[in-house]
């Protein structure tokens, strides 16, 4: 397999120039309107890509913006999803975000695929998914294990403006996406297909479909992604890359497409196959390997979807604060709460942490492959559940505004209804303790106190990453590299110094460097990187270890952060800091006086002047 990206790629959030992958858009009509050519070219900058998408969409509260709050929240009461945004997505050929340049698309450092993203969220979630996420996910799958006539007609599908989607395997416990399955078994000519999926995402509409299909008698569900044993004894699933002509026929059936009940715009349907001959290049990646192919590029989607749904925490903070501001619900100033302002302290401070983890995951793909698996999967389990949790704490700022379903506040709700259906809830959650589980022995076994502490670079945006390599997809070693750096940050010569917050910063430092003792301890004889199955006191134990690894990329982020960058205030990490002690259940130094009061003066300052909540302090459209 070939690197994804040749060359260098586009440097900073701020736009600072540096020559991409210098590919072109290619020219290519496959019967959908708009493409990559209709958009931002390849090779800028990703600070000026974002800025592209912003402008585009316009000021959210503007009610004649056809893609604002008010046309979006019409669109949700109708069950669609805007269709202005849509159309806005095709025009910027926003797909090439995630096609390789390497294929003509615009991904090269996969640290910029979820800020370019982040706005969907950030204006609608639904849009969001139903643009991009899904397609997303099921393209991943493809540049990794697909050979190049499939990864090409994957390219050339997306950047034309296609839509894929993902027919995914049966789970215990799961929801209806991934409730019963498809069967395939071989022919001397390639293989038959049968079976029914009664809910898949874009299933009338989709070019492509990554479909997974039992190819054995192994157990029913695969809850925990433990392949191994169902393919020992003849079980397990493959993928298969269907095509339009794989999608019609008369031995398949499109059902009529349905409207989820929770992220309303989207378009559920039904795909039904009575022994559909499929020919041999329809398999994507070997026989029997699907489970353990798509495990090995969860790294890359658990990276890049909690960058995106950032967005949603945004929309929901600015909302709470512009509703203080402008309605005055309080007889006092927002900071002068004090339930107010620990909600929308906490809840920027989470924000920024969340921005922490999800970048260091993304650039681990590049910079530390052997502990990337781990960091995306701590990313993917930590964040959304961030999210949702500051989503409820924010919506009480609102009172009964909250419940409205029109008006400059209404977002809020919908963003609340909305969020479960970005995070696959309780089959998500497993996939990632899964993963963290892993490499608990690792960290029971005392290894991880011999390595070198992370690349600076590591937490630093846009210095030039490597290629990333589909090798990655199966590099995981059981380091994760940070744990480390936690052990040893107490000594940081920056928290050096007399004031106030720096105190309680290295106070903090030093409870979670013995929390990283105590984690050893519980983990100790776990046994080797790798080996399972888990006993039952192993999953309580990867909260403890994602949190702690939160932790260690705040700090190298506010670390490694210019001292004239906003992330360089201690405040905000010695709040997150606080709230992660909180929920490892450990005492936790009282918090300095008005550091909760000047976060909060802060995301009143970012709410007038429209600025992003994010670590790049971005200017949006409204």
């Amino acid at each position: 397999m070939t690197p994804w990206a040749r060359g260098a790629r586009a440097e900073g959030p701020a736009g600072a120039s540096a020559e991409a992958s210098g590919s072109v858009p290619v020219g290519v009509s496959d019967g959908v309107s708009g493409g990559v050519s209709a958009g931002v070219p390849v090779g800028v900058p990703v600070g000026a890509r974002i800025d592209a998408v912003e402008a585009a969409l316009g000021d959210p509260r503007d009610p004649a913006n056809p893609v604002g709050w008010a046309a979006v929240l019409a669109a949700d009461e109708q069950r669609v999803l805007p269709p202005a945004g849509v159309t806005l997505y095709d025009r910027l050929g926003l797909n090439a975000e995630f096609v390789p340049a390497s294929l003509g698309g615009r991904l090269c450092g996969t640290d910029e695929l979820g800020p370019v993203l982040r706005a969907l969220f950030r204006r609608d979630a639904a849009l969001g998914v139903g643009s991009a996420l899904t397609s997303f996910m099921a393209a991943t799958a493809v540049w990794a294990f697909g050979d190049d006539n499939q990864r090409a007609r994957t390219a050339e599908v997306l950047l034309a403006g296609g839509r894929a989607t993902i027919a995914y395997h049966r789970f215990a416990h799961g929801n209806e996406f991934v409730s019963d399955e498809l069967r395939a078994r071989r022919t001397p000519d390639g293989f038959l297909l049968d079976g029914r999926k009664r809910a898949v995402h874009n299933a009338q509409d989709a070019r492509l479909v990554v479909a997974f299909a039992r190819t054995g008698e192994g157990d029913e569900g695969d809850e925990g992604y433990d392949g191994d044993e169902a393919e020992e004894s003849g079980g397990g699933h493959s993928l298969f890359l269907l095509d339009r002509a794989a999608l019609t026929g008369p031995r398949v059936r499109r059902g009529e497409t349905r409207r989820a009940a929770g992220m309303r715009g989207l378009r559920v349907g039904s795909l039904e196959f009575t022994e559909r001959p499929l020919p041999r290049t329809a398999l994507l990646g070997s026989w029997g390997d699907g489970v353990r192919h798509s495990l090995s590029v969860f790294p890359l989607i658990h990276a890049a979807v909690p960058s995106m749904v950032i967005g949603v925490s945004d929309t929901a903070l600015r909302t709470a604060a512009l509703y203080a501001t402008e309605q005055r619900p309080f007889s006092r100033p927002l900071p002068q709460v004090s339930y107010a302002r620990t909600a929308v302290a906490g809840a920027f401070a989470d924000l920024l942490l969340a921005d922490a983890l999800a970048r260091t995951a993304a650039r681990a793909l590049h910079l530390l492959p052997g502990g990337s698996p781990v960091l995306a999967a701590a990313a993917k389990y930590l964040v959304p559940a961030g999210v949702e949790e500051n989503l409820n704490a924010l919506s009480v700022i609102l009172g009964g505004a909250f419940h409205a379903r029109d008006g400059a506040y209404a977002i809020l709700q919908k963003h609340v209804r909305d969020f479960p259906t970005v995070t696959f809830g309780h089959v998500g959650n497993v996939v990632c303790q899964t993963v963290m589980a892993q490499h608990l022995g690792w960290i029971g076994s005392g290894r991880w106190t011999g390595e070198a502490p992370p690349p600076a670079v590591l937490f630093r945006p846009g210095p030039v990453l490597p290629p990333l390599d589909p090798a990655v997809f199966t590099a995981a070693d059981g380091r994760d590299g940070l744990c480390v750096l936690l052990a040893e940050a107490p000594g940081e010569l920056r928290l050096a110094g007399a004031d106030p917050v720096l105190r309680t910063l290295r106070a903090q430092l030093g409870l979670l460097a013995a929390e990283t003792v105590r984690l050893q301890e519980a983990c100790d004889g776990l046994g080797r990187f790798g080996a399972g199955p888990y006993p039952s006191r192993v999953f309580p134990l990867t909260d403890r270890y994602a949190l702690l690894l939160a932790a260690a990329a705040g700090f190298g982020v506010w670390r490694e952060s210019p001292p004239d960058a906003r992330a360089a205030d201690p405040g905000w990490l010695a709040v997150a800091l606080h709230r992660i002690l909180r929920r490892l259940g450990r005492a936790a130094p009282p918090l300095p006086a008005g550091v909760e009061a000047a976060l909060c003066e802060e995301v009143l300052r970012r709410a007038a002047e429209a600025r992003s909540y994010d670590l790049d302090d971005r200017v949006l459209a409204g």
